[in-house]
């Protein structure tokens, strides 16, 4: 299944640390993160790979290439760095490079899951599309995500004075149709607002990962992710 990896953002908690890097090139556990991203899709064989790119976008093109040196496929879907048009403005403006079905993921998350395990829990439904849930209870980051009888019933960015035990773990998966009603939405246009209007409608399915996520989008998380590498390489 092609695999959208979402790069365009400015990362402006990381500034410090990225100099003039977009975020998927910081340097992590010895090489630029988005490496460590690849390397993982790779194994899980998830080797068709489009990049939505906007910050520096050029200097993540030149890096990876066509992603052969990796072992990989990649394509880029580019938007302007003074324009951001948002996660699912990306989407939107990446429509005619999108297959039927695709997984999409951020630039600066790493989600140690069972990746064909994910594509198939979504292709067992007929469901529009899935996300991607863990048991957070607002350990790593303020829950914001309800699931019932297999579908997420409630999620926010912002979820307030709602109770919720799950948090978006950051992969969820669509089938193109989902993008094709939002081809004249208002832009810039957020991820999340789509998938908050899909869980209204009770067409998000829900799959709960078992391993909590890793996000490089400010120090601490870069750290925690580092010393997860480290550990993971001591047990190979």
């Amino acid at each position: 299944m092609q695999t959208v990896i979402l790069a365009g953002g400015l990362g402006t908690r990381m500034k410090k640390l990225a100099a003039r890097l977009p975020k998927a090139l910081i340097p992590a556990a010895g090489r630029p993160f988005i490496e460590h991203q690849l390397e993982l899709l790779r194994r899980n064989g998830c080797g068709d790979i489009l990049i939505c790119a906007g910050y520096r976008g050029k200097m993540l093109e030149k890096h990876l290439g066509d992603g052969a040196s990796f072992g990989v496929k990649i394509s880029y879907s580019r938007e302007s760095p003074r324009k951001l048009l948002g996660t699912g403005g990306a989407l939107v403006n990446a429509f005619a490079m999108l297959r039927e079905k695709f997984m999409v993921l951020y630039g600066d998350s790493y989600l140690p899951i069972d990746y064909r395990k994910v594509v198939r829990a979504f292709e067992k439904n007929s469901a529009p599309a899935l996300m991607c849930v863990y048991r957070n209870k607002n350990k790593w980051d303020v829950s914001n995500v309800k699931i019932r009888d297999g579908f997420v019933v409630f999620y926010s960015k912002n979820p307030g004075g709602e109770r919720c035990d799950y948090i978006d773990y950051g992969l969820s998966i669509y089938r193109k149709s989902v993008m094709e009603a939002y081809l004249n939405a208002p832009l810039p246009l957020d991820l999340a607002q789509i998938q908050e209007n899909l869980a209204a409608r009770r067409q998000l399915r829900a799959h709960v990962a078992a391993e909590r996520f890793y996000e490089i989008g400010r120090p601490s998380g870069l750290e925690d992710f580092e010393k997860y590498i480290g550990s993971a390489r001591g047990r190979r």
